[in-house]
């Protein structure tokens, strides 16, 4: 986190400190999906999780995102019935 906070000059946003750590949790917990998304593609890919790169990942899921976006709660895999 500090690495790609550094390199975009990112700043935390929060002014009190019980809002810098909810902040803080919160990119904690993206970057933990982020791993837990990677480990699962890897999985079903087989292939090992270490091949693959967290920044390309990130990358790859903000390329998907606008896609995902625009879908109805029902196309959406985890949210349909049955």
């Amino acid at each position: 986190m500090k690495i790609h906070l550094l390199g975009r000059k990112t700043h935390v946003r929060s002014q009190k400190p019980r809002e810098v750590v909810q902040e803080v949790y919160g990119w904690l917990l993206g970057h933990w999906s982020i791993r837990v998304l990677m480990f699962q593609a890897a999985t079903s890919a087989e292939v090992p999780p270490l091949r693959l790169g967290f920044t390309g990942t990130l990358r790859v899921i903000r390329r998907a995102l606008p896609k995902f976006q625009r879908l109805q709660p029902e196309e959406l895999p985890f949210f349909s019935i049955g």
